[in-house]
């Protein structure tokens, strides 16, 4: 049986030289690429969580990274980002380093505290970033959604 393969864009510990990368050892890097359309990039939560919220239009052209993965590694990303109750997978449209435009899946959150449209949005993201907010990863990052979801929900 043939393998499946899927474009995937990573803008936050996803990418290469990011705590959460080993998520993707058996993925194929593409290329850097840039959302087409703006979205809010923020960190947020205990965890220092990069958010992409789906609230298109505002914040800025993510840039990121595009890969190639297989169906096991799309289901662990989607494990990973508690698709679809704490983000939902859509496909929008990148372009790439060389300007060509890729359609790819992107994981944005749905629903969050109004709140989270005031920090600061980014371009892009690195855990040792200027912004001093570095990642903080816990024994099981599968377990992170729960608490998660907890903080963006609560009032």
């Amino acid at each position: 049986m043939e393998q499946s393969s899927y474009t995937v864009f990573v803008y936050g510990t996803l990418k290469r030289n990011q705590p959460n990368h080993h998520y993707l050892s058996t993925a194929e890097f593409i290329t850097e690429a840039t959302c087409c359309q703006k979205f809010p990039l923020v960190i947020a939560s205990k965890y220092n969580i990069p958010f992409a919220i789906e609230k298109p239009g505002t914040g800025y052209r993510i840039k990121g990274e595009l890969f190639s993965v297989d169906d096991a590694t799309l289901a662990k990303l989607d494990e990973l980002e508690n698709h679809p109750t704490l983000y939902v997978r859509q496909v929008h449209s990148f372009e790439a380093a060389d300007g060509k435009i890729i359609e790819a899946w992107i994981y944005l959150l749905r629903e969050y505290k109004p709140e989270m449209l005031e920090l600061e949005f980014y371009e892009s993201y690195s855990s040792e970033g200027s912004h001093g907010k570095r990642y903080v990863s816990s024994d099981d990052d599968m377990q992170k959604p729960e608490e998660i979801m907890q903080v963006l929900k609560s009032n």
